[in-house]
């Protein structure tokens, strides 16, 4: 099973939010815009910068970030911008 954990500081810290299955809209549950750090424990992962999946998109996975851990302390590290995710895709 795939997993990724989001945060919504940089440092991996703050509120977090576990996500084991695609969500096209991060809007209900009050993540959409806020995510500025990321844990892939497992898989690949699209990040979205709008919901249902549209607009620019960066792609994570549990062998990436700095140190190759899956470990994304801050938005830089995945190419992204800051508080601009609102849609993630397991691949």
């Amino acid at each position: 099973m795939s997993k990724i954990i989001v945060f919504q500081n940089s440092n991996i810290s703050g509120s977090s939010l576990t996500l084991t299955a695609s969500d096209p809209n991060l809007v209900p549950q009050g993540w959409n815009d806020k995510i500025s750090s990321l844990i892939v424990v497992s898989g690949t992962w699209e990040l979205y910068q709008n919901t249902k999946y549209g607009g620019s998109s960066w792609s994570v996975s549990d062998s990436g970030g700095p140190n190759g851990d899956g470990v994304y302390p801050d938005w830089s590290d995945w190419g992204g911008t800051n508080d601009s995710i609102s849609s993630i895709r397991c691949t």
